[in-house]
């Protein structure tokens, strides 16, 4: 539990705090090469999630490469893995 963990509670309440700041979160003003007119979608749920700096380094390497948004980068990895893939015709023979 939190309580019993003085620095998580503090971590957790500097996060809490800061968790609208985008620049906390390195996602303020995408480059210009990143801006995308957007197709309309409801993004209206925020979910905050912890990675190592290594990681960090490895989605934000990622979006770079693939000249999208680190946001949107974590989002299709997330989408991913919850969506099932479709069976290939080799798989459904089988």
């Amino acid at each position: 539990m939190l309580r019993d963990n003085p620095t998580e509670q503090k971590l957790a309440d500097y996060y809490q705090a800061h968790k609208d700041d985008p620049e906390e979160w390195g996602d303020a003003e995408p480059a210009p090469e990143f801006v995308r007119k957007r197709k309309s979608r409801d993004l209206n749920m925020k979910i905050t999630v912890r990675f190592t700096l290594a990681e960090s380094e490895l989605i934000r390497s990622e979006a770079t490469r693939l000249k999208l948004p680190y946001s949107e980068v974590v989002r299709r990895a997330v989408q991913h893995l919850v969506r099932p893939a479709p069976l290939s015709e080799d798989a459904k023979s089988a």
